[in-house]
C-alpha cells in the first residue's frame, strides 16, 4: 500500500479513537457530575454498563453486515461514512441530556454510532494491507489511542474551558479525520460466496490462538476501562496532589494524560516497528501488559504525589506497547480471512465486555471500601498481570 493510503488510514484510526476517548475519559464523567453531583460515580457506571452492551451488539452486527455488503461503494466504506456522521451527531445528544434517563439514551445512541463506524474500519487492515506491511500499519493504527489521549489532554481538558466547546470540537474533528480515508477507499470487488454452512458468530473462539488473544485483550481492557472511567474521580477523592492541590482536577487529569500519552506514542510506534523487524509479537504484548499492571498497582499503593504521575507514565508505556502490537497479533490469528469483519467484531467483545463488567465490579468495590478508589486500581493491576501472561498460550505467532 502507498504511503498516502497508510497516512489516511492512520488519520482515520485517530478520528475513530477521538470518537470515544474524550467522551469516556472526560466528557461523560463531567456530564454525569453535572446531572447528579451526589451520585456521579453510580450514574456514570450505569450508563457505561448499558452503553457497553449496545456497543458489543452493534460492533458484532456491523462487522458481519459489512462482510456481507455488496455494491459499487464497497463493503466497508458505506458503514464507515454513515458511522462517522452519526457519531458526530451523537455527541450533541450527550451534551443536550439533562436527566439520567436522557443521558442513558444519548449514550446508547453514541455507542451504536461509534461501532457502526469502528467495526468496518478495523476490518480494512486484514482486508487490504499485505503481510509485509501489517506491522507498520498496526504501528500507525496503534498511535491512534495515545494520540486521542493527547488530544483529550491538550485540547479538550486544558485548552477548552467550556463544556459546550469541548463537545463541539470533538464532534467536528471526527468526520474531518475519518471521511477523507473512507471517501478515497477503494476495495476490490467481493466475489460471490460459495455455498457455506450456516454462519456461527462464535466459531473463531474454537481456534486456540484466537481464544488466547481474546482472553488477553479482555483482561487488559478491564484495566484500561478502570483507568479511563475512574481516574478523574480518583484525583478528586483519593489522590493527594501535594503541590498541585489547588489545581482543578480536570487540569491535573489533562497533564497526566498528556505526559502518559507522549510516552505511549513513542513506545507504541517503536514497539510496532521492532515487532515487525524481530518477528516477535508476544514479547512486546506481554511487556506492555506488565507495565500497565505496575502502573495500576502504583495508583493503589502510592496515591500521594508524585505517585499518580509515575503510575500514569508506566501505564502509558504499557498501553502504547500493548495496543499497537496486539493489533498486529490479532490480525495474524484471525482464522478465516473471509469473515474478518465478523471475527474482529467478536474480538471487539473483549473491549466492550469490560465496559459492562468493570462498572459493576467498580460499584461493588466502591461499596465494600466505602468509596476508596484504590481498591479499583488494585483489582485492575491483577487484570493486567493475567492478561499479559495469557498470550503465552498463542502458538502461530511468536
Amino acid at each position: 500500500m502507498s504511503g498516502r493510503f497508510l497516512g489516511l488510514f492512520a488519520l482515520a484510526q485517530l478520528g475513530a479513537f477521538i470518537a470515544f476517548v474524550p467522551m469516556l475519559n472526560l466528557l461523560l464523567p463531567l456530564k454525569a457530575e453535572a446531572i447528579d453531583p451526589a451520585d456521579k460515580a453510580v450514574l456514570l457506571s450505569q450508563v457505561m454498563l448499558w452503553g457497553a452492551v449496545a456497543a458489543a451488539a452493534t460492533n458484532l452486527a456491523a462487522g458481519a453486515l459489512s462482510d456481507a455488503t455488496r455494491g459499487a461503494f464497497g463493503r466497508r466504506r458505506p458503514w464507515i461514512v454513515v458511522g462517522a456522521v452519526a457519531v458526530a451527531g451523537a455527541h450533541g445528544l450527550v451534551f443536550a441530556a439533562g436527566t439520567p434517563q436522557q443521558l442513558l439514551l444519548a449514550v446508547l445512541a453514541f455507542q451504536v454510532a461509534v461501532n457502526v463506524m469502528f467495526a468496518p474500519l478495523n476490518a480494512v487492515l486484514p482486508d487490504l494491507i499485505p503481510g509485509r506491511q501489517k506491522g507498520l500499519a498496526a504501528a500507525l493504527a496503534g498511535l491512534a489511542l495515545p494520540g486521542a489521549g493527547l488530544f483529550t489532554a491538550g485540547v479538550i481538558a486544558l485548552a477548552l474551558p467550556r463544556l459546550d466547546l469541548r463537545f463541539l470540537v470533538v464532534a467536528a474533528v471526527i468526520p474531518a479525520l475519518v471521511l477523507p480515508f473512507a471517501i478515497r477507499l477503494r476495495e476490490p470487488p467481493r466475489p460471490r460466496p460459495v455455498a457455506r454452512s450456516a454462519p456461527r458468530p462464535l466459531a473463531a473462539l474454537a481456534d486456540r490462538d484466537f481464544l488466547m488473544a481474546f482472553v488477553s485483550r479482555l483482561l487488559v481492557q478491564a484495566t484500561i476501562t478502570f483507568n479511563v472511567l475512574y481516574l478523574l474521580f480518583y484525583l478528586q477523592e483519593t489522590a493527594r496532589l501535594g503541590p498541585l492541590a489547588g489545581v482543578r482536577p480536570e487540569a491535573v487529569l489533562g497533564g497526566l494524560l498528556g505526559a502518559s500519552t507522549i510516552v505511549s506514542l513513542v513506545a507504541g510506534f517503536l514497539g510496532g516497528v521492532l515487532s515487525d523487524r524481530l518477528g516477535r509479537r508476544r514479547l512486546f504484548v506481554t511487556a506492555g501488559g506488565l507495565a500497565m499492571a505496575v502502573g495500576a498497582g502504583l495508583l493503589a499503593a502510592a496515591p500521594g504525589w508524585p505517585g499518580p504521575l509515575l503510575a500514569q507514565l508506566l501505564f502509558g508505556l504499557g498501553l502504547g506497547l500493548y495496543s499497537t502490537v496486539d493489533t498486529a497479533l490479532v490480525a495474524e490469528v484471525l482464522p478465516d480471512p473471509r469473515s474478518a469483519g465478523r471475527d474482529l467484531g467478536l474480538m471487539n467483545l473483549a473491549i466492550t465486555a469490560p465496559q459492562v463488567l468493570a462498572p459493576l465490579l467498580g460499584l461493588g468495590l466502591l461499596s465494600l471500601s466505602g468509596g476508596d478508589f484504590r481498591w479499583i486500581y488494585a483489582a485492575s493491576a491483577l487484570f493486567a498481570l493475567f492478561g499479559a501472561l495469557a498470550v503465552a498460550g498463542i502458538r502461530r505467532v511468536r
